[in-house]
């Protein structure tokens, strides 16, 4: 009976931990996805004019 109750207990553990990562890693994708701000530009960009061999 004492050999029984740390095998099981390694299960126990296995299942939490398996558990406990199937909810954090959706939580961590949609969490990112919120974190995601888009860039808005209040002014156009200048291109500068390439000075070449021609211009």
């Amino acid at each position: 009976m004492i050999l029984l109750i740390p095998d099981s207990m390694n299960i126990y553990l296995f299942w939490i931990l398996f558990l406990a990562l199937w909810a954090i890693v959706p939580l961590m994708i949609i969490k990112g996805r919120v974190d995601e701000e888009p860039n808005i530009q209040t002014s156009p960009k200048v291109k500068e004019k390439k000075k070449g061999w021609f211009s």
